[in-house]
């Protein structure tokens, strides 16, 4: 008897020994399983996060390609309507220009193919007063009939014209032309002297200065070398006066 509970008690050590391991094993089980699980946790919010950022990105983006292509749209239909207004205005243009022109054909009257007429037509539209007519017939005469004795007077003639209407740029390259075109017609010294009246107006005083005194030295017995001395004299007395001469 008492050696049967004496191995029954053994037995019972031996199953509370495996018992106390058991648990034991357990409680650690219990501690990596809890680890795992709040590992897992973390890991499941750290993804929901990035899910969540990912879908707000993405939220934006989208939203950004529809302003984008709102904007293009919008861009295209701008183009469009450019296009068709300089479509427009090119052929409002046109037709103005067509207009002008035909008004051009229908006032302007036909420049003369003889030369005597042509000088003649000419010659009565500036005594008229009629300059931009006037030029133009002159201008003609001059070009078709360089060699005519009347060309250079032509062509001075011009010149005058614009300083009847205090155009003294456009006179001085009149005038210029002149003593390029025709470097000895008897006209020339005129020319010159006309010029250098137009460079005291533009205050250009160097200009007319040296225009004057090559009068002087070239065609030293011209009637208008008298007048051209008095208007060195002149400008003797204004070449240091700014508001008079700025060159």
């Amino acid at each position: 008897m008492r050696k049967d509970i004496s191995s029954l008690k053994g037995r019972v050590e031996t199953m509370e020994k495996r018992d106390k391991e058991i648990t034991e094993k357990v409680a650690q089980l219990r501690s990596i399983l809890d680890e795992a699980t709040a590992l897992l946790g973390r890991n499941s919010a750290d993804l929901g996060a990035k899910v969540a950022r990912n879908e707000t990105d993405n939220a934006m983006l989208a939203g950004r390609i529809e302003e984008a292509k709102y904007l293009l749209t919008e861009l295209q239909k701008q183009v469009t309507e450019t296009q068709g207004k300089l479509a427009s205005l090119e052929l409002t243009s046109q037709k103005t220009a067509e207009t002008q022109q035909k008004l051009v054909d229908k006032v302007a009257p036909a420049i003369p193919d003889n030369k005597d007429s042509l000088w003649k037509e000419a010659q009565t539209r500036l005594g008229n007063g009629q300059r931009d007519e006037a030029r133009r017939f002159l201008r003609s005469f001059v070009q078709r009939f360089p060699d005519d004795p009347r060309a250079p007077t032509g062509q001075l003639q011009v010149g005058i014209s614009f300083i009847q209407e205090l155009k003294h740029t456009n006179a001085v390259g009149e005038f210029s032309n002149l003593i390029q075109r025709f470097p000895k017609a008897p006209e020339v010294p005129e020319a010159m002297y006309q010029m250098a009246e137009s460079f005291i107006v533009l205050k250009f005083c160097g200009d007319a200065r040296a225009t004057l005194q090559d009068i002087v030295k070239r065609y030293p017995k011209h009637p208008r070398v008298p007048k051209v001395k008095e208007r060195l004299h002149d400008l003797s007395k204004i070449a240091k006066d700014k508001n008079l001469c700025t060159s």
